[in-house]
């Protein structure tokens, strides 16, 4: 029942915006309904992932885990000019 409570404050507080703001409400909720898209998308892709070294030997994951994030370090942590 709180979904429909949401809801319903949701379009009482619509009924009370000026008609000149409804275009910019509609824009900002297109927007809200795009992220929302890719976020799901993105968690899809990365939940895609999951197990995919289940195959591999503790000795190795531990090897590509440390070697990782010795990368990561060097290209994060350099200083660049600009």
């Amino acid at each position: 029942m709180k979904n429909e409570t949401i809801y319903q404050s949701i379009l009482s507080q619509l009924s009370l915006v000026p008609v000149d703001y409804l275009q910019q409400i509609d824009v900002y909720l297109r927007n809200l309904s795009k992220e929302i898209r890719r976020k799901e998308h993105n968690r899809s892709l990365v939940l895609g992932l999951a197990g995919a070294w289940n195959d591999m030997p503790e000795t190795d994951f531990q090897d590509f885990l440390i070697t990782s994030k010795k990368m990561g370090n060097e290209i994060f942590n350099r200083h660049i000019e600009l």
